[in-house]
């Protein structure tokens, strides 16, 4: 599936496990971020289907594997399950499986980007943005959907700087 289903998946998963920010990086990493493989992958796939083939949307979208790695690979759960196991933790075994069963998923019924995967990911990024707001109304009862809004940007914005966008201008 596309990174930002996998993205918005984990993303509803951390907050119905409602994990802090340390187990929300490992969760991430596992969830979302092996699909860095992907462009560590495109070397192999240059060379198995030559330079030409990177710039053939189709030709990438039908590789067969050729830029995943071993992640991406149920046997992967040999890598996975024993750190689990050492950090006391399910999360990157919880994580790297529903990413490997969305893969699967996409693989062997719906198709790159299929319309179904299309779907789903508004269905789960309706209901993640339906959790968030929940939480909001939550903290504040006479809150507005403008302030929500501007909240979230502001934690957003966070993430990349000192902006501040809960402040009203």
């Amino acid at each position: 599936m596309l990174a930002v289903t996998h993205l918005i998946v984990s993303l509803l998963l951390i907050q119905l496990f409602l994990l802090d920010r340390n187990d929300a990086f490992v969760a991430l990493l596992f969830g979302v971020l092996i699909d860095v493989d992907h462009v560590l992958g495109l070397k192999n796939y240059a060379q198995a289907n030559g330079l030409a083939a990177m710039l053939d949307f189709d030709s990438l979208m039908h590789a067969d594997g050729h830029w995943k790695s071993l992640m991406h690979n149920p046997i992967a759960v040999a890598i996975v399950a024993p750190l689990a196991f050492a950090y006391r933790m399910a999360i990157p075994l919880v994580f790297w499986g529903v990413h490997i069963l969305m893969d699967y998923v996409e693989d062997a019924f719906l198709g790159i980007f299929s319309a179904t995967e299309a779907t789903f990911l508004v269905v789960v990024a309706l209901t993640l943005a339906t959790i968030r707001y929940r939480k909001y109304l939550d903290s504040f009862n006479s809150g507005t959907i403008r302030h929500y809004i501007r909240l979230e940007l502001s934690k957003i914005g966070n993430l990349f700087g000192p902006a501040d966008f809960s402040r009203p201008h």
